[in-house]
């Protein structure tokens, strides 16, 4: 579902998959040829191709308990920046405790208490590589990431000579 909004050049893209890490590649892939569409520059699409990778493996390990659990990507681009938000059904009690965890340190590094060295680094590249994360849970565990990188987030481009 592709929505324009009313301002130019402003883009909100809905999309909704199975939790199954199959459907994870080509997502990313589309991430990346719709901001290079958009004249994001392909380091920019590149770096958000990694985050919506990391962020969407998350939520399909960690977010959804069975086949029948979807994951929704919303995905709104702006002239300088897009937003990212992915919601999940919720894991596991004990994902959701270290994820509550997480979300109680806000304002301190936002690591996810890791299972693994490998669940550290993934989340840790995600801040690195955007302006804004943070984290929702609601009552009925249902997981929000929202993740916003602008446009000033990437080095210059090299000047021709």
């Amino acid at each position: 579902m592709v929505n324009s909004s009313n301002k130019r050049n402003e883009y909100k893209i809905k999309l909704q998959f199975p939790g199954d890490s199959e459907y994870i590649p080509p997502i990313r892939k589309f991430v990346a040829e719709t901001l290079q569409a958009c004249n994001f520059n392909p380091k920019f699409a590149y770096r958000s191709e990694i985050i919506v990778d990391e962020v969407c493996n998350n939520a399909v390990l960690y977010g959804c308990k069975s086949s029948e659990s979807m994951v929704e990507l919303l995905f709104n681009i702006y002239p300088n920046r897009t937003e990212f938000i992915i919601k999940d059904p919720g894991g596991s009690k004990d994902d959701i405790d270290r994820l509550r965890k997480t979300v109680e340190k806000r304002g301190e590094s936002v690591q996810l208490e890791p299972r693994s060295k490998k669940d550290k680094l993934g989340l840790e590249i995600v801040r690195m590589l955007s302006e804004e994360m943070d984290f929702q849970i609601d009552e009925n565990n249902l997981t929000t990431v929202r993740v916003v990188r602008k446009k000033d987030d990437i080095e210059p481009a090299p000047q021709e000579k």
